[in-house]
C-alpha cells in the first residue's frame, strides 16, 4: 500500500500565511524522505478558516522543484470553477516541470459559497465537470482541439505543452455520492473516498456501487490502485498525547464546515445535508470513531488492516492537520512515526527515480 499527504491549509488570522506554505513544502519535501509517495493539496476559494489554498498547483509547482520522485497530486481540482483548456494547460506544465509526476485528481465541489463567488450555478456542476473533463482529455490527446458543449465551444486550437505522461496524466475522481460513484465505476476511472465527507460505515456501503457499475460496464474488477483513501490520520505514543494535539483543532475543523453551510441558508434535502446534521453532532470521541484514524502505532495499523481488508484501497493519503491547529513540529513528529513504526508493515511502493 502507497502513502500520501493531504493539504487543506486552514489559516487563521493569527496565523501566517507566509509560514502555512513554508511549513507545508517542508512536510511535504520531508514526507520524500521519509518514504510517503505523494502529496495532495486540495483547491478551495473565499474562506480563510476553512482553506487558503485556491491555487494548488503553484504549490506542487514548488514542491516539485524541492522533490525528485515524489507524486504531485491535486484533491481535488474543482472542474465546475474553471475553463477546462486552462486546466489542461497548467496541468499539463506542471507534469512537465516534474517530468510526468503529476495525479489529476478532479471533484465538482459541494461548497454553496465556492459557485457563488464565481457567478456560477452549483445545479450546473455536474455537467460541467463532465464536459469539462472530455474537453480536457481531449486537448492532451489530439494535436488540435474542436469542441462544441453546452458551456464550453472550440474552434481549432493546439493546446499545448502536452503532458510528458502518456497519453496523460492519471485521472482520479472524488466519489462522494452514489451517483459518483456509479458514474466513476461506468467510465473505468479510478477514485478517492473521503472519510471526513463520507463516515468509514458509509464508504462500505457505498463501494458496492463502484464495483458493479464497472462490471455492468464490462470492465475488469477494481484494483487496488483504483480505490485511494483519504482522511484523517494521526499517531502519537499515548492516547492522551494525542487527544491534547488534536482536540482543538478538531473542533475548529467542525465549527469551520458548519459555519460555512449555515450562511448559504436552508440546505435542500440530500447527501449535503444528512453531512451536515451529522458534523454539527461530532465529538472528538466520535470524529476518532467514524471518520479518523487518530491512534498509537499499534493501533493504526490495525485500523488501517481493517480498512484495507473492507474497502481494498491500494493508497492511504494522510491529512495530518485538520482543522491548522496542530503545531508543525508535531506533525513533522507524527509523520516520523507513522513512517517508523505503520508504514513498514504495509508494502509500500515509493517511484523509482526514472
Amino acid at each position: 500500500m502507497k502513502f500520501g499527504l493531504h493539504y487543506q491549509l486552514p489559516c487563521r488570522p493569527e496565523q501566517s500565511p507566509v509560514q502555512r506554505y513554508r511549513d507545508t513544502i517542508e512536510q511535504a519535501v520531508h514526507a520524500e524522505a521519509l518514504g510517503f509517495e505523494s502529496v495532495w493539496p486540495v483547491e478551495q476559494h473565499f474562506n480563510a478558516e476553512l482553506s487558503i489554498s485556491p491555487a494548488p498547483l503553484l504549490t506542487l509547482a514548488a514542491i516539485a522543484e524541492r522533490t525528485q520522485n515524489l507524486r504531485l497530486g491535486i484533491a481535488i481540482v474543482l472542474l465546475s470553477l474553471s475553463h477546462p483548456v486552462r486546466v489542461a494547460e497548467e496541468i499539463a506544465t506542471l507534469d512537465v516541470i516534474s517530468n510526468g509526476r503529476v495525479e489529476f485528481g478532479i471533484g465538482r465541489g459541494s461548497i454553496p459559497t465556492h459557485f457563488t463567488g464565481y457567478g456560477l450555478q452549483q445545479s450546473e456542476s455536474r455537467e460541467r465537470m463532465l464536459e469539462s473533463l472530455a474537453l480536457i482529455l481531449q486537448s492532451w490527446t489530439s494535436e488540435r482541439v474542436s469542441f462544441r458543449g453546452q458551456f464550453w465551444n472550440i474552434d481549432n486550437i493546439a493546446v499545448v505543452p502536452k503532458p510528458v505522461q502518456q497519453p496523460h496524466p492519471p485521472v482520479r475522481v472524488a466519489a462522494n455520492s452514489a451517483d459518483t460513484f456509479e458514474w466513476a465505476g461506468r467510465q473505468g476511472h479510478p477514485i478517492f473516498v473521503a472519510s471526513q465527507v463520507n463516515p468509514f460505515r458509509k464508504i462500505k456501503e457505498l463501494l458496492p456501487i463502484y464495483r458493479q457499475a464497472r462490471s455492468a460496464a464490462g470492465l475488469p474488477a477494481p484494483s487496488a490502485d483504483d480505490v485511494t483513501l483519504l482522511g484523517p490520520v494521526y499517531v502519537a505514543e499515548d492516547p492522551a498525547q494525542l487527544r491534547r494535539e488534536l482536540e482543538p483543532s478538531i473542533k475548529r475543523f467542525l465549527a469551520s464546515i458548519s459555519s460555512i453551510y449555515a450562511s448559504a441558508g436552508p440546505l435542500p434535502e440530500g447527501r449535503i445535508k444528512e453531512v451536515m446534521e451529522r458534523v454539527r453532532q461530532m465529538t472528538y470521541e466520535k470524529v476518532c470513531e467514524v471518520m479518523a484514524i487518530f491512534e498509537t502505532p499499534d493501533a493504526c495499523v490495525a485500523r488501517l488492516q481493517q480498512y484495507q481488508q473492507e474497502f481494498g484501497m491500494g493508497r492511504v493519503i494522510c491529512w495530518f492537520n485538520p482543522g491548522g491547529l496542530v503545531a508543525h513540529e508535531h506533525v513533522l513528529r507524527s509523520m516520523e512515526l507513522f513512517a517508523k513504526k505503520v508504514m513498514p508493515h504495509f508494502e509500500c511502493r515509493v517511484p523509482s527515480a526514472e
